[in-house]
């Protein structure tokens, strides 16, 4: 395998060796577009010097120096090329090295190494961790390439994404080369285009203070700072060049350009990864369709609740699995039937939730059929309608003729009173002796067979096995095990609301609810399933992180997601843990039954089964917990199974966005890239449509409707970068942070670099002050899901941290919304 190839040699077989930026530059420099003359140092090159080093292979050297020198031996931009690079799925953009103005065969090394050292920086593994691609394999290609002397330069969206109709083209240009445009270093002159004519549909002129030429910035005169740096001919000339690039692909690209000498010259053509607006559209319309079809006749509501907190995002193989725990026929439904309720059979493999855009929300018309075909008791949807803040507490009301009509109701009503009955006494008996059984049978007997799983050579299994391994602890976690570990919630449920029920008739419904929840602190998980007091001993000292890693090291951040790493995999992620447990007492004082029991004046033969029913709901609380705790050391296993054919078929995290029945398609040797890639973009895009937190489905166009903006709200008004709305604290920086912040915040700052991603991930929006829509910032922000705005400048001035926003990303509006509730 050569250690360099020059553009004409390039073709497709190529791939891994140049890079995905390597690989487009090759193919259209061999298609006779006006790419600049270069060459690519190859994986092979980079993976044997990671090894020896390039100054002591003096072969290598000598390759370099001779292509170099092949090129005229003038200025070059030395950029890197990555495997993983300029993906149809996530495009890399600035996360690895870029130097231009590179003059001398040992400048042109040092560059090169630069390029090589990017692959693991900071900025780089947060971006990789954020869009769920395996660093395993990674190699890094390094371009060289002649520099454009370029007068202008910038970027070229062939189809506008904020365009619905796929009729525009979207330019932005600044003077000298394009690094002050890609990084938002000045806010660059904006043209919208007519797509088949290129003719000028709207300009607006920009803030272009500084520019660099060959390598260096310097201050613009003030005469070309008030000019568009562009003017139409060769507008239309770059929007022709725009449409070849369409042509040669066969879909849209944003393109970075130089122009010099009255010739545009076409440094890159990335796929778009994010989806514009007609796309957009689409896959709303596709939500709303399927959601028509998941409705109720008589009405249906979808509420942002409960399984939303531990799952907000999940990834596909993700909620294809939860709804093995969730579904009818699933974890969820067993534990039901073991209790005595009858879950409807029409139901199978559905649940009490859907995923709504790329969101689980539960479905409140299905919800009852988990317990009975025909339930007695509905949700209030009149109400909720009337106020759908209440359903984000959605509580049932009993209504025996619920679904049957009236007649049909009054003669089935004994039977529905005895099923009732049966079913509160079934619970009652089972929660009187499930406790010790599940300590001492149930989970000993899962918990030792899990970690015989994780323990084993994992490598000697064929994919056909892993495959085997997957479906098998699918099943033994969130069916059987998950049927066992759902009941402490049922029966802690039961003992709060049989201790409310005996503290109310002295103390009142409000105080007794109170009261209960004083008398929950301090229950603890048993030993060996103790994550907060671990966590406590571990910031304290008293627990090496070796003996916690062997304990807790399958759980994690964000751990219902199958995608995320666990602590065992990213021990790092424990310093976070340290960081967020020192300073903090995490005791809660244990409220004595007596002394709440002396309050509610219980006295006689009420005061011992009041002791009782207190003693079981702490039993059951803890047990609740160290339910989820054994319950997510066989996920471990399911994930085990998962990175593994990962690996094996080198998709980088695409199986995440596989379901299980690709698995044999994948072991049977298929291409599912495109099926990856799609279902990436797919979600992405679902993921920055607004949805209410309660849906209706006689509403579904909410979907995707902004919200309105608040009354009196002080309004930003802005350049759209990135569509969607979201609302948090400001977190306004002039330069990153060394150590991101806990995430929810909207990200303020002047512009963007590579260096900003790892505050990206736990960011929900993004605000600048400069930068345009091809800038780096705009493209990671729509690559993350986050709306963004930049064209503020002093905003981060008018915005003090803390400050409560909404960021419209779609409207390019930034709401503040403090003092305006």
């Amino acid at each position: 395998m050569p250690d360099i190839l020059f553009f004409d040699e390039i073709t497709d077989a190529a791939a891994n060796l140049v890079g995905g930026k390597g690989l487009g530059l090759g193919k259209t420099a061999t298609a006779g577009l006006p790419v600049p003359a270069g060459f690519v140092l190859t994986t092979q090159a980079y993976r044997r010097a990671v090894e020896r080093g390039i100054r002591a292979d003096a072969g290598l050297g000598r390759a370099i120096t001779g292509a170099y020198e092949s090129l005229g031996a003038g200025p070059v931009a030395v950029r890197s090329s990555a495997t993983a690079e300029d993906a149809a799925d996530t495009s890399f953009a600035g996360q690895q090295e870029t130097i231009l103005g590179v003059r001398g065969a040992e400048a042109l090394i040092d560059a090169i190494e630069r390029c090589w050292r990017s692959l693991f920086t900071d900025r780089a593994v947060a971006y990789r961790e954020k869009q769920n691609v395996d660093a395993a394999g990674l190699a890094m290609a390094v371009v060289v390439q002649k520099l454009v002397p370029a007068e202008s330069a910038g970027v070229l969206f062939t189809r506008d994404p904020l365009d619905p109709e796929g009729k525009r083209m979207l330019a932005e240009a600044a003077w000298g080369l394009g690094e002050v445009v890609v990084s938002g270093r000045v806010q660059p002159d904006r043209f919208t285009l007519d797509h088949d004519t290129g003719a000028v549909l709207d300009r607006t002129l920009g803030s272009k203070a500084v520019r660099v030429t060959g390598g260096d910035e310097e201050h613009v005169p003030a005469e070309l700072q008030r000019q568009f740096c562009l003017n139409d001919a060769a507008l239309a000339q770059l929007a022709e060049l725009g449409r070849k690039v369409e042509a040669f692909y066969g879909d849209a690209r944003d393109l970075e350009w130089a122009y010099a000498g009255g010739t545009f010259h076409l440094l890159q053509a990335r796929p778009i990864t994010v989806a514009g607006a007609a796309e957009r559209e689409q896959v709303r319309q596709g939500v709303i369709a399927e959601l028509k079809a998941k409705a109720d006749p008589r009405g249906t509501a979808w509420v942002r609740y409960n399984l939303s907190e531990v799952l907000p995002q999940p990834t596909p193989m993700t909620w294809a699995v939860v709804q093995r725990l969730l579904a009818a026929d699933g974890g969820f439904g067993a534990m039901n039937r073991d209790l005595g309720a009858k879950p409807d059979p029409a139901l199978g493999a559905l649940s009490g939730f859907d995923l709504v855009a790329g969101r689980p929300m539960a479905n409140l018309s299905r919800l009852p059929r988990m317990q009975f075909a025909t339930p007695p008791f509905e949700y209030p949807l009149g109400d909720y309608r009337k106020d759908p803040r209440k359903a984000l507490d959605p509580k049932p009301a009993l209504n025996p003729l619920a679904g049957k009509g009236c007649v049909l109701g009054l003669f089935s009503l004994p039977g529905t009173v005895l099923n009732l009955t049966r079913l509160m006494n079934t619970t009652k008996r089972l929660s009187a002796t499930f406790g010790p059984k599940f300590e001492t049978e149930i989970v000993p007997q899962f918990a030792d067979a899990a970690r015989h799983a994780l323990a084993q050579d994992w490598s000697k299994l064929d994919p056909a096995a892993l495959v085997r391994e997957f479906e098998t602890w699918v099943h033994k976690t969130l069916v059987e095990f998950a049927r066992e570990s759902l009941k402490p919630t049922v029966f802690a449920d039961l003992a709060w609301n049989e201790a409310v029920d005996a503290l109310k008739p002295a103390l009142g419904e409000e105080r007794a609810r109170v009261a209960v929840g004083e008398l929950s602190l301090g229950a603890a998980p048993p030993a060996g399933a103790n994550l907060p007091g671990a966590v406590r001993d571990l910031a304290s000292g008293l627990l090496s992180r070796a003996t916690f890693l062997e304990t807790f090291g399958h759980r994690g951040t964000n751990e219902m997601e199958l995608a995320q790493p666990r602590w065992s995999e990213a021990p790092q992620e424990l310093d976070k843990l340290v960081r967020g447990a020192k300073g903090r007492d995490h005791t809660a004082a244990i409220v004595n039954a007596e002394k709440i029991a002396d309050e509610a004046k219980l006295a006689g033969p009420a005061r011992e089964p009041f002791a009782l029913t207190v003693q079981r709901l702490r039993t059951y609380l803890g047990l609740r917990e160290a339910g989820k705790h054994y319950l997510l050391l066989g996920y471990a296993v399911v994930r085990r199974a998962l990175v593994e054919l990962d690996r094996r078929f080198g998709l980088n995290g695409g199986i995440f966005f596989l379901a299980p029945a690709d698995l044999p398609d994948l072991i049977a040797g298929k291409d599912l890239s495109a099926k990856i890639t799609a279902a990436r973009k797919k979600r992405q895009t679902e993921l920055s449509l607004e949805v209410p937190p309660v849906l209706f489905s006689d509403d579904l166009d909410a979907i995707g409707r902004p919200l309105p903006e608040p009354p009196g709200g002080d309004k930003l008004e802005g350049v759209p970068l990135s569509a969607g709305v979201a609302e948090g604290p400001a977190l306004v920086l002039t330069e990153p942070a060394a150590a991101p912040p806990e995430g929810g915040y909207v990200l303020v700052c002047p512009s963007t670099d590579p260096a900003w991603v790892p505050l990206f991930v736990h960011a929900t929006a993004l605000v600048m002050e400069t930068g345009g829509v091809l800038s780096h910032g705009a493209i990671v922000a729509r690559e993350f899901g986050l709306p963004a705005v930049a064209g503020l400048p002093g905003a981060t001035q008018r915005l003090k941290t803390g400050q409560r926003v909404r960021v419209d990303g779609g409207r390019g509006t930034v709401t503040i919304l403090d003092g305006a509730r």
